[in-house]
């Protein structure tokens, strides 16, 4: 069986290990018809039409090859070019994709745009990219520094209460205790000046340190213990709002206002986090679609005289 295969393959090769002379006529004579130059074939037909037999082919023929140059795929690095990009875009965009996308957004909004420019290369898609990074730089900038503002405030009225606001004090000035000649602890006036006109709940700074603090400027039972609360011989004559008190508060309301805006910046993140991926998720939609990302509902960010402002639009 060895032998048989050797045997037919040197039968088919033995066609081509001669070169005979070429016939008169053939289409591989030099300045013939449809002769491609010496040595190039530039057609398996005779000029007349007729196909050239196997036994006239010349060994180590070489058929011509056009030049073509082979376009370096930019989808490596940055997504197909517009050229590339309509209905090819759906089928290489998978579910996988949208939620990358989305996810990038979620941690850092711009991302999940900037994750589908590479893909759609819509202008308007990447310009939404450095909004939503400056928005996010300003908010986490605006956050720390309220926040730390707000912290410092709390520590001035904290130290202020601490100067001017005495629990031994409040015990015996109080008008509960102060009818029993004092009272021995805040347990007892805890419990015994309930139906006091001048009652309030009090609560140690060891159990609750921030109930504690906002209790003494809060509320009026315990303006006696301020060190600046006086009264009449006959307990008649004072006022609840002496100046130690008004102080206090109005360090403590500044605190409280700063560390609302911290708050309000974190709201903030977390809103554009939401919008970031809601864009995100229509993006991609319209990509998987094979459709402009940017037709239908859409984001845009302009300046109207010299004020940027963000305008929701729909293409038709």
């Amino acid at each position: 069986m060895r032998y048989t295969v050797v045997l037919f393959v040197a039968f088919l090769l033995a066609p081509h290990s001669a070169a005979p002379a070429e016939p008169a006529g053939s289409a591989f004579e030099k300045g013939g018809a449809g002769s491609a130059g010496p040595g190039i074939a530039s057609s398996v037909f005779r000029a007349d039409g007729d196909l050239v037999s196997p036994g006239t082919e010349r060994v180590g023929e070489r058929l011509p090859l056009r030049g073509t140059r082979v376009a370096l795929p930019g989808a490596l690095l940055f997504g197909p070019s517009p050229a590339q990009r309509g209905s090819g875009a759906g089928a290489s965009w998978s579910r996988r994709n949208t939620a990358v996308a989305i996810l990038a957004s979620a941690i850092l909004p711009g991302m999940g745009e900037l994750y589908c420019y590479r893909t759609s290369r819509d202008p308007w898609t990447m310009a939404r990219v450095p909004v939503f990074l400056a928005a996010e730089g300003f908010l986490w900038s605006s956050y720390f520094d309220n926040k730390n503002t707000g912290k410092y405030f709390k520590r001035k009225y904290e130290a202020f209460a601490d100067a001017h606001w005495s629990l031994a004090k409040f015990l015996q000035d109080h008008p509960w205790c102060k009818g029993i000649g004092g009272c021995a602890s805040w347990e007892v006036y805890n419990n015994g000046a309930k139906n006091d006109y001048n009652y309030f709940f009090y609560t140690p700074r060891e159990a609750d340190r921030e109930e504690y603090y906002e209790n003494i400027g809060k509320y009026n039972a315990f303006v006696f213990g301020w060190d600046d609360c006086t009264r009449s011989v006959d307990d008649t004559l004072f006022t609840y709002w002496t100046g130690r008190r008004t102080e206090y508060v109005s360090i403590r309301n500044e605190s409280d206002r700063y560390l609302l805006r911290a708050d309000q910046r974190l709201m903030g993140l977390i809103v554009s986090r939401v919008v970031s991926m809601l864009d995100t998720g229509w993006l991609a939609y319209r990509i998987s679609k094979g459709q402009d990302p940017d037709k239908g509902w859409s984001l845009r960010f302009r300046t109207v005289d010299e004020t940027p402002i963000v305008v929701i639009n729909r293409r038709f």
